[in-house]
């Protein structure tokens, strides 16, 4: 991960993605960090991109996040979106769970 001013969360942070989907690493980049309110990053894994927004807003005493992505590619971008919803809402539960252990 290379961190932009030392924090893990500023726009321009890059890592490789470690997906639920075997083999599936796609190196990522955050392009607007907004904290707490939203988290836009972007992504790339041979000839797709992919977009992952976050809206993030407080709940009692915790938060509500919705979530928005696409994936682009010739001619599979909408199906391949569509067929990604589960993956992408086990990769948020698994960071949800993640991130509440640290609080």
């Amino acid at each position: 991960m290379v961190l932009v001013d030392g924090d893990v969360t500023a726009a321009g942070t890059t890592w490789t993605d470690v997906t639920v989907v075997p083999g599936v690493r796609p190196r990522m980049r955050t392009t607007t960090s907004e904290p707490p309110h939203r988290w836009i990053e972007d992504g790339a894994f041979g000839p797709f991109r992919a977009r992952l927004e976050l809206v993030i807003t407080p709940d009692g005493d915790g938060c509500l996040v919705v979530a928005d992505f696409d994936v682009r590619g010739v001619g599979v971008g909408a199906p391949l979106t569509w067929g990604s919803r589960g993956a992408v809402a086990a990769d948020l539960r698994r960071a949800g769970r993640a991130l509440s252990h640290r609080a």
